[in-house]
C-alpha cells in the first residue's frame, strides 16, 4: 500500500482550519495536518516532509513567507499555495518561488480540493496522455499553472516548460527555444506527460512573447511544412511522431482554448452566456480544465457537461466534450 501524501495547512482561524482539514482529508491517499502558527509549522516540518503546503499569509506570530523560508532552509522543494485576504499587502514581499501560487479568500472548498488534487497529481510522473503539447500548454495557460511537459518517442525527446501560464522554454535533442517548440508542439503520436514545475528546475527563459502568439506561430510553420512537404532533417529524426501531409492536412492549435478574435474578450463563444450565469459557466469550465490537467477525465466530463447546459454550443466546451468522447469517456 502506497504511503500517504502529507498536506500541511497553516491557518490561524480555527473554524476555517477545521473545515479545510476535514474537506481535504476526504481525498484518497492524503494525510492532512492543520496548524495555527509559524512556530507550529516549523515544528511539523522538523519531523515531517509534506507533499504540499497551504498557508495563510497573515499569522499571529509572523507570516506565511516565513514558512516558505523554513522549507528552503530544510531543502524541502514542494508546491506552496497561499490562501489569504491580504495578498496585496504581501505581494511585494513574496519570494521568487517557481512552484508558488496565490488565491484570494474566501475560496470554495471544492475549488481548494481541486487545487490540491491538481498539485499532488501533477507532481508525479504520470502515464502517457492523449493530449498533445499544445493542449497542455493551453490548459496550463488558462489556469496559470507552472508545469513541465515531457515529449518522448523512440527517435527523440523534448521538454516544454510553462511558468505561471506563460511559455518559458523548450528544448529537444536538436536545439532549444522557438525552433524546438515548433518541432514538438503538434506531434500527434508522441508520448506526452505533464507534471508540476519544481523550484529547483527553474532556468532562464528561452521563449519570448505571449503563449497564444507562440502557439499560432508554431501552427503556421507546421502548416507550411505539411503543405509543401519541406520536412527538414531535424523533422525526419522525429519521423515516427511527426505528422505527414497524408495523415494531417493542416495543423492548428488545439481547440481547447481557441484564441479570441477580439483581444478584449476572454473567450469566443458560439453562443452567448446569460449574464446572470457567467460566473457559474466560468467556474464549471475552470473545473473541467483543472480536471483535465490532473487526468481526472470523468470529472472533466461532468464539469464540461454542466458548462454546456449553461451555454449550449460554446466552442471550447464542445471541443473538450468531443475530445473526451473520442477517448471513450462517457
Amino acid at each position: 500500500m502506497a504511503s500517504p501524501r502529507h498536506v500541511l495547512i497553516v491557518e490561524d482561524e480555527h473554524t476555517l482550519r477545521l473545515s479545510m482539514v476535514r474537506g481535504l482529508a476526504k481525498l484518497p491517499g492524503v494525510d492532512v495536518r492543520g496548524v495555527a502558527s509559524v512556530r507550529e509549522a516549523k515544528h511539523y516540518l522538523a519531523h515531517t516532509t509534506p507533499a504540499l503546503v497551504l498557508s495563510d499569509l497573515d499569522l499571529p506570530d509572523g507570516s506565511g513567507i516565513e514558512v516558505v523560508a523554513e522549507l528552503e532552509r530544510l531543502n524541502i522543494r514542494v508546491p506552496v499555495v497561499f490562501v489569504s485576504a491580504f495578498l496585496g499587502r504581501f505581494r511585494s514581499r513574496l519570494p521568487s518561488h517557481g512552484n508558488l501560487e496565490m488565491y484570494e479568500k474566501p475560496i470554495p472548498l471544492e475549488t481548494l480540493r481541486s487545487i490540491v488534487e491538481s498539485k499532488l497529481t501533477l507532481d508525479e510522473d504520470g502515464a502517457p496522455s492523449p493530449f498533445s503539447v499544445a493542449d497542455y500548454v493551453q490548459l496550463a495557460g488558462m489556469g496559470r499553472h507552472s508545469v513541465v511537459i515531457d515529449v518522448r518517442s523512440k527517435n527523440g525527446r523534448g521538454t516544454v516548460t510553462v511558468r505561471n501560464g506563460e511559455l518559458w522554454s523548450a528544448q529537444d535533442l536538436h536545439g532549444e527555444g522557438i525552433e524546438a517548440f515548433r518541432r514538438i508542439a503538434f506531434l500527434t503520436k508522441a508520448q506526452v506527460t505533464c507534471r508540476t514545475l519544481r523550484a529547483i528546475e527553474m532556468a532562464p527563459r528561452l521563449l519570448e512573447g505571449s503563449t497564444e502568439s507562440i502557439l499560432l506561430d508554431a501552427a503556421r510553420v507546421t502548416d507550411e511544412k505539411i503543405h509543401t512537404g519541406e520536412w527538414d532533417p531535424i523533422d525526419e529524426d522525429w519521423s515516427d511522431v511527426a505528422p505527414s501531409p497524408e495523415s494531417q492536412p493542416a495543423a492548428t492549435p488545439a481547440p481547447i482554448n481557441e484564441p479570441p478574435a477580439d483581444p478584449t474578450v476572454g473567450r469566443t463563444p458560439a453562443t452567448t452566456v446569460p449574464v446572470h450565469q457567467e460566473r457559474a459557466f466560468a467556474e464549471a469550465f475552470e473545473r473541467g480544465v483543472d480536471a483535465l490537467l490532473r487526468k481526472d477525465y470523468h470529472a472533466a466530463l461532468q464539469a464540461f457537461t454542466e458548462a454546456d447546459l449553461i451555454a449550449p454550443g460554446e466552442r471550447r466546451v464542445q471541443a473538450n466534450l468531443q475530445r473526451l468522447q473520442a477517448m471513450g469517456i462517457v
